[in-house]
């Protein structure tokens, strides 16, 4: 719960000086701005990606591309921005995957994700949802946690690979249920999802985006919520804690960074530009509909905000034992 606290303490305060007064101090942008999102066209990531750069757009009056880069869970578009040191035209759509777990499972990683990245704003949270196939014999949390137990190492939970939201969600119950439950790796989460409906895994925690959809015309059954609130889409399933798993609070998130070494000024304009444009009803209603709440934020915030991630998921993996793939 004290996460949950941190973040209703910090997202609600932005920077809010006027753009108009920024941009005419700073120059900037004076040409297209690139925006890097380091997974591919038509998912979550890139959808929240193109609201981005809708966004600065209409602050700026300039062209914002977005330049999708996927590839090793976020890895390559996320170097490719590193390596775009003090550039300002470069922006980056970094996530809780890409900016707090992976540091702790691949060890060659070539960038560090604190010293090579300006912090802007947080953009996005979303809850994720304990869905299983029909055929498992449970219709709530604590039904599913008996017939595990009954069955040690027959369970299996797919996931978009190693170290990803749903690997991590899996390994954080697993843990907290003392569960002994087999994790399947895929090379993204659609096939994981085919899977699961054809019976070949048992279950996935998944993010509401790729959920509901699902959900809605019952080929998966929805059983638990992550977030420490139940989500105003699925209003009638519980959360974990309310099924009486303690401890679990996980969602997804979606921040907008920089190299590092711009200019502050230029980060101060960024910030204030996108919590004014970003932080529209349009784009709260639109995130709404899948899931996601708008959660703008301070630089500041942000850094805080993810610093307290990263000491959280390096002891989760370590306890869990995660691997690269």
């Amino acid at each position: 719960m004290k996460l949950l606290h941190l973040l209703a303490a910090v997202f609600f305060a932005a920077a809010m000086a006027p753009a108009s007064a920024q941009t005419a101090a700073t120059g900037y942008p004076n040409k297209p701005v690139k925006l890097i999102v380091p997974f591919p066209p038509g998912g979550a990531a890139d959808n929240i990606g193109r609201a981005v750069a809708a966004s600065l757009q209409s602050a700026w009056n300039q062209t914002v591309i977005v330049e999708n880069r996927p590839g090793a869970g976020g890895m390559v578009g996320a170097e490719a921005a590193a390596r775009a040191t003090a550039d300002p035209y470069t922006l980056f759509l970094g996530s809780i995957g890409v900016m707090t777990v992976n540091q702790h499972i691949h060890k060659d990683m070539r960038y560090d994700t604190v010293k090579d990245f300006t912090p802007i704003s947080m953009l996005l949270t979303m809850p994720s949802v304990l869905i299983v196939n029909q055929s498992v014999p449970a219709n709530n949390v604590q039904e599913f946690l008996r017939h595990a137990r009954a069955n040690p190492g027959k369970l299996s939970y797919g996931s978009a690979g190693n170290g990803t939201t749903e690997h991590t969600n899996g390994v954080m119950l697993a843990s907290l249920e003392n569960l002994d439950m087999l994790h399947v790796p895929y090379k993204g989460i659609a096939p994981a999802l085919t899977d699961l409906l054809g019976g070949q895994i048992n279950f996935i925690i998944e993010q509401a985006v790729a959920a509901l959809p699902l959900i809605k015309v019952c080929k998966v059954k929805a059983l638990d919520v992550t977030t420490a609130q139940r989500s105003p889409i699925l209003p009638d399933v519980p959360t974990l804690a309310e099924s009486g798993v303690k401890g679990f609070n996980a969602f997804a998130w979606y921040a907008l960074y920089a190299p590092a070494g711009i200019a502050p000024a230029i980060r101060t304009q960024i910030n204030a530009d996108l919590v004014k444009h970003f932080n529209t009803p349009a784009n709260k209603a639109r995130f709404a509909d899948i899931g996601g709440e708008v959660s703008t934020s301070t630089p500041e915030a942000l850094a805080a905000f993810q610093a307290t991630e990263i000491v959280r998921w390096a002891d989760i993996v370590k306890r869990a034992g995660i691997r690269r793939d």
